[in-house]
């Protein structure tokens, strides 16, 4: 028997804040709950993960937000919501892209900013940039410049996280690196869609992550 469940989540925007969102974001992001197939192919990926992970201990309940976004952009994403563990937003264009390996990748990347403790980390900058914006001499915008950079620098922790992760899954010794460096590639020839640049205020390009991925992997070989 599993020891979690994935659940089904029709929220208001508050219940899938993405840890990934820029707080220049125009526009909420529309969301809906999945379908039957969209939950179950989420729900293969994501559960040798978490039981992977050790997020969830045996015969405690661990809920996971699931929330759908309407787009053809491939994105995944995670983020704190009430009474659950955490949840998982993800475009239609990324479960209909991405192959079951780059998929299981994007989630196991995501898993990492949760283990990582990214929330929390990020969150206290947001306070802190809006704190420091109140006050004058340009000292917003220097914190936004110290904070993106720590932004940036958690997405390169959480690939490394993800490809050890990866490497704990039944039957795949080895394949972490693999793994996170096709996931990586497919995002950089993504880049050029509509709906990167807000993406990128916040994440180191895909390309500068395929090339810190593979420093770091050509280490482990």
């Amino acid at each position: 028997m599993r020891a979690f469940s994935v659940f089904m989540l029709c929220v208001a925007l508050a219940g899938c804040a993405s840890a990934k969102a820029s707080p220049q974001a125009a526009a909420p992001p529309v969301l809906r709950g999945p379908t039957p197939e969209e939950q179950a192919r989420v729900d293969q990926a994501l559960a040798p993960l978490v039981r992977a992970s050790g997020i969830c201990r045996p015969a405690v309940p661990c809920t996971i937000g699931l929330a759908i976004e309407p787009m053809n952009r491939i994105h995944v994403a995670a983020g704190p919501a009430p009474q659950k563990i955490f949840v998982i937003r993800i475009t239609t264009g990324a479960l209909t892209t991405l192959d079951p390996p780059e998929l299981q990748a994007a989630l196991a990347h995501e898993l990492g900013h949760v283990q990582l403790g990214h929330f929390d980390t990020r969150g206290a900058r947001r306070l802190a940039e809006g704190a420091a914006d109140a006050g004058s001499n340009g000292a917003g915008d220097e914190a936004v410049r110290a904070n993106r950079a720590s932004d940036r620098a958690e997405e390169l922790a959480a690939d490394r996280y993800a490809v050890e992760l990866l490497d704990r899954l039944p039957g795949a010794p080895g394949h972490g690196c693999s793994e996170m460096l096709l996931l990586l590639e497919r995002l950089d020839l993504e880049q050029t869609s509509p709906g990167w640049a807000n993406w990128l205020s916040t994440h180191p390009t895909p390309d500068a992550r395929l090339q810190a991925l593979k420093a770091e992997c050509e280490k482990k070989s």
